[in-house]
């Protein structure tokens, strides 16, 4: 079978899967997604005198963080995704930190992304296309606040992702915002704030105590 990243994301020859990073490397954040503290490169030190600038031959080029993840957001994407997991029908598999490809110049890696099983099952796999994923959560932090409550969610709109989970704290206790693609395809609209408790429908009837995630 053909898949679309056929078209556009051919191994080096002789390269492997590895050389599918490659090409993804060369896919950039817009200027305006860029995190605080990075360059156009994406790299948040890009200025040592020993940094390299290329950031074509680096697989993480325009995705770093630009600072340490808390372990708030650690645990919120591992507890999603198990729990996630151990609940999904058998076409669906709960990823983290996996790219997804929101088109042929912009990428983002979710902290968690539902993702059909075929697409999962392919070990050899660095991304994702925005139509093999029902679902991406942002777990926001400190570091990156507007860009996943507001840039993040548009871009997932637009490529078409029909399922947005935000995930909120207050004094470290979560909660979730969670969003579905609206009729017009062009944004999303809440479906529900979760306290305590995370109880949604679709894309598939979802039930997570958020006070007793996995750890």
């Amino acid at each position: 079978m053909t898949s679309v990243l056929d078209d556009w994301l051919q191994p080096r020859p002789g390269g492997g899967a590895g050389g599918v990073s490659d090409r993804l490397s060369r896919l950039r954040p817009l200027a305006d997604e860029r995190r605080a503290g990075e360059d156009d490169t994406g790299h948040p030190d890009a200025d040592r005198p020993d940094a390299d600038h290329s950031g074509a031959d680096h697989p993480d080029a325009g995705l770093l963080s630009s600072g340490p993840q808390t372990r708030f957001r650690e645990r919120m994407t591992y507890g999603l995704r198990t729990a996630l997991n151990a609940q999904v029908p058998g076409d669906l598999v709960a990823v983290s930190r996996m790219d997804v490809l929101l088109g042929p110049d912009r990428r983002a890696r979710p902290d968690v992304s539902l993702v059909d099983d075929l697409a999962a099952s392919d070990d050899r796999r660095t991304c994702y296309l925005a139509e093999e994923v029902r679902l991406v959560i942002e777990v926001v932090g400190p570091d990156a606040a507007g860009s996943d409550r507001d840039m993040r969610p548009r871009h997932y709109a637009a490529a078409g992702i029909p399922h947005f989970w935000r995930v909120e704290s207050t004094g470290f206790r979560p909660f979730v915002y969670s969003f579905e693609l609206d009729a017009d395809r062009t944004g999303y609209q809440m479906t529900g704030v979760h306290h305590g408790r995370l109880s949604v429908d679709s894309p598939f009837p979802i039930a997570i105590d958020l006070e007793r995630l996995p750890r």
